[in-house]
């Protein structure tokens, strides 16, 4: 324990930046702390936790926070606020939203959190909420657009979102504990105040033909089932898309039928359960009255579109897949430079073969060559299971399912082997033909070069490839003849088949 103690302070297993920033989001159904390793273009979270207070509850009868639910976010807060403490955290954001605004002794509630936190508290208004849950969405997303939504205990926010601007953000009083209240717990009510209250929204029109990103716990926990449901094959919910008629039909037996008849049910935490339905009756008359594509799941909003709103231009233009896969790499390969010569390299073994790529295409072979080294510490016959589990599993933004499932593939197969038969897994059925067709030629492509670069850079920027339509040749420099052996040209041959020729190696 030596050298643990004498590294304390010292963590490897994290990038070092502009140091952990803190939100406490104390929303009309949750109080939430959530810090974060930095401020960047892809978060990624430290400390996660939240404390179900339900602020609004009862909101709509009486126009106060309860006194026993003030006191639950109260008690949340003074804990919150001792694990900043104690992670001596000093750049923290206190915000609050409908709940707080909206009730009588809500300027109240917020001295008291004042007074806990010594935090001045930003009380967001409705159209400032709708512009940080779509900053939220621009943070998860690569190039979004379409129409936000973000579903609280208190309120319902709409925002028309492109990658060139924000539209003016609408609130409604519509959030799943607000409309419980006003429809006085009768769900045909509360679909008619729907209705009647999104019909005169400016924003829903916008929708027609688009995607809807459903931000959200009660939305989130709807597409929790509806994964669950429909046995998908990864737990990931960020990025999830349902096709809108599946999930409109999927919120109308939810309606008809109740909770309890799904299969899944125990997905649902049991402080989410109530508020279910009422989500589902939101859902359904957004895409009843707003006619999306599909419905988009995104596990970032307020909170991230803080975080967001904060760093430069700069900053915000990047691309967050290549940010999260580079901070991987970073952290976990033998060497962060080989992973960017295999950028290029690779780069050349596809423009030798002639083998065009969308941007999009693209992006995702970089990102499989910065992710390429992340399971060396692993044992040999369970890195290919590793580094899959890692990259099905891991908080990657800016990438859809079908990405995932190709980054997924790469990497079970460059450590797996192409005749292993583990690699028919669950991350096939995400992703199309020509896509495993691609992650499995370009897991062929890095078996060539880790066996002539083990992991360390300087080699694979001096080999070149040529193929000319039957032999497909790798030239090594002289010096560098003796890497030449029966396992690279083993693996060239293995490539070489895919692509109906020959491999071999020459030296020059």
């Amino acid at each position: 324990m030596g050298e643990l103690s004498q590294a304390a302070g010292m963590p490897r297993g994290r990038r070092m930046g502009s140091g952990v920033v803190g939100v406490v989001d104390v929303g009309s159904n949750s109080v939430r702390l959530v810090l974060y390793e930095h401020a960047c273009r892809a978060p990624t979270v430290l400390f996660n936790e939240k404390v179900l207070a339900a602020l609004g509850e009862g909101l709509a009868e009486t126009g106060r926070i309860s006194d026993e639910a003030m006191e639950r976010a109260l008690a949340a807060i003074r804990r919150f606020m001792a694990i900043v403490k104690a992670a001596s955290v000093q750049d923290v954001t206190i915000v609050a939203t409908a709940a707080a605004r909206d009730a009588s002794n809500g300027p109240d509630f917020i001295r008291e959190i004042e007074a806990i936190s010594g935090i001045g508290v930003r009380v967001l208004d409705g159209s400032e909420e709708a512009t940080m849950a779509a900053n939220g969405v621009l943070c998860g997303f690569w190039r979004a657009d379409g129409l936000v939504g973000d579903l609280g205990g208190g309120s319902l926010e709409l925002i028309d979102l492109t990658e060139a601007n924000l539209g003016a953000g609408e609130s409604f009083p519509l959030g799943t504990l607000r409309l419980k209240g006003d429809a006085k717990n009768n769900l045909p009510r509360g679909v008619a105040i729907l209705e009647e209250t999104l019909g005169a929204s400016r924003q829903l029109p916008l929708l027609a033909g688009r995607p809807f990103y459903a931000v959200g716990g009660t939305w989130r926990s709807l597409v929790r089932l509806h994964m669950a449901e429909t046995d998908y094959p990864i737990s990931i919910m960020h990025h999830y898309s349902v096709d809108a008629a599946e999930m409109s039909e999927f919120c109308a037996r939810l309606l008809r039928d109740g909770l309890d008849t799904m299969s899944h049910a125990g997905v649902v935490s049991k402080g989410r359960r109530p508020l279910l339905p009422w989500g589902a009756a939101a859902l359904q008359t957004i895409i009843r009255q707003g006619r999306p594509t599909s419905i988009v799941a995104s596990a970032l909003g307020v909170r991230e579109g803080l975080l967001y709103s904060t760093l430069g231009e700069a900053e915000k233009r990047r691309d967050p897949l290549l940010l999260a896969t580079e901070e991987l790499a970073l952290l976990r390969s033998r060497s962060p430079q080989h992973s960017a010569e295999l950028v290029e390299w690779s780069g050349a073994v596809f423009r030798a073969l002639g083998i065009e790529e969308s941007e999009d295409e693209q992006r995702l072979r970089v990102a499989a060559c910065l992710l390429s080294d992340i399971g060396w510490r692993a044992h040999p016959d369970y890195r290919g299971d590793q580094a899959l589990a890692i990259v099905s599993n891991a908080a990657l933004y800016g990438v859809d399912h079908a990405g995932r499932g190709f980054l997924a593939l790469v990497l079970h197969d460059r450590y797996g082997g192409l005749a292993d038969p583990s690699g028919q897994h669950s991350a096939d059925i995400l992703c199309s033909k020509a896509l495993q067709e691609r992650a499995r030629f370009l897991a062929a492509a890095f078996r060539i070069a880790y066996v002539l670069s083990p992991g360390v850079p300087g080699i694979l920027p001096r080999t070149r490839v040529e193929w000319d339509g039957k032999d497909f040749v790798l030239y090594l420099p002289r010096d560098l003849a003796a890497i030449e052996g029966e396992r690279p040209l083993r693996r060239m041959r293995q490539f070489a088949k895919q692509i109906g020729g020959q491999g071999m190696i020459r030296i020059e």
